[in-house]
């Protein structure tokens, strides 16, 4: 049997060229690496362990049940040590986030390595020495920074190789990396005329503070777009919280205190044995050692002292500031209502932030579905005024605008149903075969590939030019409704915001993924049946290219078909419900909430 050299990420310098070598996963197998993969001697990739859509949910029920009965201890132990006393909502609104997001990233590089040690004979591998300080986050939002990066991601693969495999496999010590691109923590990179308004926005806020009354409600990040979080504020009378500031507060970690840390729990295995022993090691400085420090910035920020109703879409999972506010006032009796964030919400057949914010809130805005007493169907919160007015502009639009997905190499988030992680090249590539077969007067005339500015070092624009050298790419740094508004046609590769607010607008949208590997739950399922029949939505790309081909010259009369506008309008009832008097309904509806108390 052959033995392999295992490359557990692309830093080229923990490679080896004179051996055969396993690569862990497909994060290693970029484009811009290609040079480098053709000098390799005989490379293997090892096949994702999370390909089997029922395994993924297996695990996610597994693992939400063990990051559970930690959350219990995690509880009492920082209440010890901060001399608190706060109940677990209170923790799981602060630390649940990065909690059950570390878990299931932990468990995906877990099973990555067992994986490759039941299919191959591995005997050698080459690891680099890391600081420990150097991957302890600082906050969520450091986190989800470092959990995408290489060097993280090295370590954490050297931490399960060191534990488990260091008396059969021989380990090779780096000290340094001729490229270390490798960033702990950005610090605030604000830009001045922001930091002005913020400062202007905090002495108005302190002088309003002064003079009059405290505000009976906290609205912040509601989706609804600023104008109209601005409007809401004043027809409730109430100062707006324009502003939700990140987190850059940097402290080096205190060890001794970590050991306090330390929870003692029955575990099953020896991952959950694994997991328990770093726990204490990666927990983010804001929830031990800078903990009062944001606690005492809080009060220093003239928020509501006592809301009585707390309104958000997006303030708590990567927030830490504000949600350490929520936590607290939520605590104190503030009902939370929380709106619905984006797509796949109420789609999805299991998905971890949905089920996370539908637990933390009092109140759930959806978008149009309910599927329990506390999800209220209220409609569309984020506004689509921008494309009713490009429907109308009668302007001529010729282009097709294809909407791909940013996506981390790595699995870097808590999970849902959707593809995730090293599944991704095969996604890209999938998009571009798809492209491919379009008629060339599509192709070279009016194709438009929007990429996202995020790229997570999958190097699609090269990936697209090297197979479409002629297209159009949008690198997705400017707002994607000036392409919108030159498009014809539209095609969103992934179950996202975008489709939805397309849909809602009346815009034509085509749809392409596979809900086989990204599965929908079962009513889902049947919606999806029907805009299938529409031709809207396509799982193979044999049926999106013969359909653009076939409809190109004439779209509007497909789309604008009774069958299709009947199918349309009944899909967004329930995904995508636009609602008239959104900012009114919205005060009413908090107004009834504040009543209900």
């Amino acid at each position: 049997m052959n033995k392999f050299f295992l490359i557990t990420t692309p830093i080229i310098e923990t490679w080896d060229f004179n051996k055969n070598t396993l690569m862990l996963g497909d994060w290693c197998n970029t484009f811009e690496k290609k040079d480098n993969l053709n000098r390799l001697k005989q490379n293997k990739i090892l096949d994702y362990h999370w390909k089997n859509t029922e395994k993924v949910f297996q695990d996610y029920i597994y693992l939400n049940n063990f990051a559970e009965k930690i959350l219990e201890n995690l509880v009492k132990k920082l209440n010890i040590i901060h001399e608190t006393n706060f109940s677990k909502e209170y923790w799981k609104i602060i630390v649940g986030n990065w909690l059950f997001s570390f878990t299931h990233i932990i468990y995906d590089r877990w099973e990555t390595i067992q994986k490759a040690f039941n299919e191959f004979e591995i005997d050698s591998t080459k690891i680099i020495e890391i600081k420990k300080n150097d991957v302890i986050p600082q906050s969520m939002e450091n986190f989800t920074e470092l959990a995408h990066q290489d060097k993280w991601n090295h370590y954490i693969f050297s931490e399960i190789l060191k534990r488990n495999f260091k008396n059969s496999i021989k380990f090779e010590q780096i000290t340094t990396l001729d490229n270390d691109n490798y960033v702990r923590f950005n610090k605030d990179r604000t830009p001045l005329l922001k930091n002005l308004l913020f400062g202007a926005y905090k002495l108005s806020r302190n002088i309003y503070c002064k003079l009059f009354r405290d505000d009976r409600y906290f609205i912040s990040d509601s989706y609804i777009g600023k104008c109209n979080e601005i409007l809401l504020n004043l027809r409730l009378r109430n100062f707006p919280i324009s502003i939700s500031p990140r987190s850059y507060l940097f402290i080096e970690p205190n060890h001794d205190l970590r050991k306090e840390l330390l929870i003692q729990m029955e575990t099953k295995n020896k991952f959950e044995f694994f997991f328990l022993d770093i726990l204490k090691d990666h927990i983010p400085c804001s929830f031990l050692e800078n903990y009062k420090v944001i606690r005492n910035s809080i009060k220093k920020s003239h928020w509501p002292k006592n809301p009585k109703v707390i309104f958000t879409s997006h303030a708590i999972n990567t927030k830490t500031v504000s949600s350490f506010y929520i936590a607290k006032k939520k605590e104190d009796g503030a009902i939370l209502i929380h709106g619905q964030h984006g797509g796949g919400y109420g789609q999805c057949k299991f998905h971890w932030y949905e089920k996370f914010e539908k637990e933390i809130s009092d109140y759930y805005l959806s978008w149009g579905w309910s599927d329990d007493k506390k999800t209220i169907p209220f409609g569309m919160l984020k506004s689509i005024e921008t494309l009713k007015r490009i429907k109308k502009n009668k302007k001529i639009r010729n282009k097709f605008l294809i909407v791909i997905r940013p996506k981390e190499r790595y699995f870097s988030t808590a999970l849902d149903s959707k593809i995730r992680g090293p599944q991704i090249l095969d996604y890209h590539l999938n998009c571009i075969k798809m492209a491919r077969g379009l008629k060339k007067d599509i192709k070279d005339k009016n194709l438009i590939i929007r990429l996202h500015e995020r790229t997570y070092g999958w190097c699609e624009k090269e990936m697209w030019m090297n197979n479409l050298p002629n297209i159009d790419i949008d690198q997705g740094s400017k707002s994607i409704y000036k392409n919108i508004s030159r498009s014809k046609l539209v095609v969103y590769t992934y179950n996202s915001t975008g489709y939805l607010e397309l849909m809602a607008a009346n815009l034509p949208v085509l749809l392409y993924w596979s809900n086989t590997n990204n599965p929908v739950n079962s009513e889902t399922e049947s919606f999806f049946e029907e805009l299938k029949n529409a031709k809207i939505f396509h799982e193979n790309q044999d049926s999106l290219i013969e359909h653009v081909n076939k409809e190109w010259n004439d779209i509007d009369s497909w789309w604008f078909s009774e069958k299709v506008q009947s199918i349309r309008k009944k899909f967004c009832e329930k995904y995508a419900k636009f609602i008239e008097h959104k900012v009114d309904n919205l005060k009413n509806l908090i107004k009834e909430c504040e009543l209900k108390k």
